[in-house]
């Protein structure tokens, strides 16, 4: 009985073993065989070979052997607060964190609140509410109010990033975009920067073309939201990557967009975006990897929400990033590891190590020797608490009519009309 005693004293008792499977625990640059992981209280209390594992009781143990485990994935651009549903998705298709880039203020909090008290099944939210813009500008003046926050002037510019940050959002977001109408200043661009930076608050900033990511990299935006879909110009990618600016490449949206588009191709203006979006899909591929050549840093994000993009791991977006050269470890640490630095929770998420939450995914065959394995995730863990693998959901078909008429409104009509 002593003996007996002894025995169940000295037993880590957890909530679930993963037994034995290969692990990428996106710190080490290689898969980790026969390697076993513990969960208990949300986090991992002990990753390592299974043989070196110390004794343990588990209320459920998984078999791993042949199984592939990676950290939970952080998507850090999607427009993805729709339903509980498209949040579900996320979750139930490896993705464990997102950062939402535009929406009303309200309704991102009430949506992040739900997430934290464990009212829906959602991967942790991280929000930057709605993006500064001057007034009629983008997103304003093609997406609607809803997600904008017009500012007019510096002192306005910066009253409202102090607005923001009392609300508790996570970062600020500002849009420029002059091929689609007016655009915020410097003085506007800098007076917002600086302020966020006042607040701790990081920048990012919406862009598509060189003039816009060059006043970008004059005025210390800490990152852009997109790789730029136009040509860039050496000399800007040399200050940006001086300056250690990152870029969300969210190469596939464009072709998602392309594809949408496609369904307007009789329509003069319908046939113009299509192959525009097709051509800034090559070319924001182009920029990519002449920028990852000259040293720059680039994080994972998808733009999911928009037309095509799953709410979601995209296949695509694996296979556009790998085609430019960019490495699969890669692929994963930008996803993971790095993306959680941007997050400012590197201490809490992004890796597979001891005491970190136990955000993870569990695969049948392994998605690092090829992305279309993302379609075998077998159940994913977030905060320690097992979902099985799901549908994944997608936007519903955009509204193309809508669009066609608030498109017609900006500045670029006087562009595709000339085509």
């Amino acid at each position: 009985m002593f003996k007996i005693f002894l025995e169940t004293e000295f037993l880590l008792k957890v909530q679930t073993a993963i037994e034995k499977a290969t692990v990428y625990d996106a710190v080490a640059d290689n898969a980790l065989a026969e390697h076993t992981l513990l969960i208990e209280d949300g986090k991992i209390a002990y990753i390592g070979p299974h043989d070196e594992a110390p004794d343990y009781k588990a209320e459920k143990i998984i078999k791993g052997a042949g199984l592939f485990v990676l950290p939970g994935f952080i998507d850090l651009h999607v427009h993805g607060l729709v339903s509980e549903q498209s949040l579900y998705s996320f979750l139930q298709n490896g993705v464990t964190s997102i950062r939402d880039l535009a929406s009303d203020a309200f309704d991102a909090l009430a949506w992040r609140a739900k997430e934290k008290f464990g009212l829906i099944a959602s991967p942790r939210i991280f929000l930057a509410g709605p993006v500064l813009t001057c007034h009629r500008g983008y997103p304003e003046n093609v997406w609607g109010p809803k997600a904008a926050a017009p500012i007019q002037g510096r002192y306005q510019a910066q009253d409202k990033v102090r607005q923001l940050s009392g609300m508790g959002v996570d970062l600020i977001k500002l849009g420029l975009e002059h091929e689609l109408g007016p655009c915020l200043s410097e003085t506007e661009v800098k007076g917002i920067v600086l302020a966020a930076h006042e607040y701790g608050k990081r920048v990012t900033a919406h862009i598509t073309n060189e003039k816009d990511f060059e006043l970008c990299v004059k005025c210390g935006v800490d990152e852009v939201a997109h790789m730029p879909s136009r040509p860039v110009s050496d000399d800007l990618w040399k200050e940006a990557i001086l300056k250690k600016i990152q870029i969300v490449p969210t190469i596939q949206a464009h072709a998602g967009w392309a594809k949408e588009w496609q369904r307007k191709d009789d329509h003069p203006f319908g046939n113009f975006c299509h192959h525009g979006f097709k051509e800034g899909h090559k070319q924001s591929k182009k920029n990519l990897e002449r920028f990852l050549s000259l040293g720059g840093q680039v994080v994972y994000g998808t733009d999911a929400g928009n037309p095509n993009m799953p709410f979601g791991v995209s296949i695509k977006e694996w296979q556009d990033l790998q085609s430019v050269g960019v490495t699969a470890q890669h692929c994963l640490k930008m996803s993971t590891k790095d993306a959680a630095a941007v997050l400012g929770m590197s201490d809490q998420l992004g890796t597979l190590e001891k005491n970190k939450f136990a955000d993870l995914a569990v695969y049948e065959r392994d998605p690092m020797k090829d992305p279309d394995h993302f379609d075998s995730l077998k159940m994913v863990f977030k905060n320690g608490q097992a979902y099985p693998a799901g549908p994944m959901e997608y936007p519903l078909p955009f509204d193309l009519e809508y669009w066609i008429d608030q498109w017609e409104r900006t500045e670029f009509k006087k562009d595709w009309e000339t085509k």
